[in-house]
């Protein structure tokens, strides 16, 4: 079953095509790293610590994916009423957003914080540091690929309806309300401990 990041990799890819879809599963791989880096340095063990600061990250994450779909399904209307013929967002525009995106995700960081570990060897003649970080970015890398290869797949039908514009609309409106409805299971699902 896919997760969030493949979902939101695939609607981009679907309402904007390869080349947004792309950026935006780059985006969250850049992403990625951000987290692998926290949990090298042992630094997503406070937001574990700090029940808090986990809970305020996550509403933010949150209220940002929701942001993000209420402006897709706006853009949406007001590219039909003026007719224009672009994309909705630029890829450019989609990388960044998804680096904030997996940037705002602690669940992400506490993950790697979690998963990690597991396959550290202490007493190995390779630091804790390097492995960590040597697992981290296997992990990304995998968890990439998958975006990647889902992208790839949804451009493909993408690209089959691009021509009927009512078509063009609706994936619109449906990676506007998948990034909505992934913004409230975040906001539903979210706890304050």
């Amino acid at each position: 079953m896919p997760g969030p990041a493949m979902l939101y990799s695939i609607a981009q890819a679907v309402s904007g095509g390869k080349k947004v879809g792309i950026m935006a599963a780059f985006g969250l791989h850049i992403g990625g790293y951000f987290h692998v880096i926290l949990a090298v340095l042992g630094l997503s063990s406070v937001l574990l610590a700090n029940p808090s600061l986990y809970f305020a990250i996550q509403k933010l994450g949150a209220l940002y994916l929701v942001w993000l779909g209420f402006q897709r399904i706006y853009l949406s209307k007001k590219l039909r009423i003026t007719s224009c013929e672009r994309n909705l967002t630029s890829p450019k525009r989609t990388f960044i957003d998804s680096v904030i995106v997996d940037i705002l995700n602690p669940k992400a960081a506490i993950f790697y914080l979690a998963f990690l570990p597991q396959f550290v060897n202490e007493a190995g003649s390779v630091a804790v540091w390097l492995q960590l970080l040597i697992l981290g970015v296997v992990t990304n890398l995998l968890f990439s690929s998958a975006d990647l290869l889902s992208v790839l797949m949804a451009s493909h039908l993408q690209k089959k309806f691009q021509a009927r514009s009512n078509w063009v609309d609706f994936f619109s409106r449906w990676s506007g309300s998948i990034f909505i409805l992934l913004g409230v299971m975040a906001l539903v699902n979210s706890s304050y401990n």
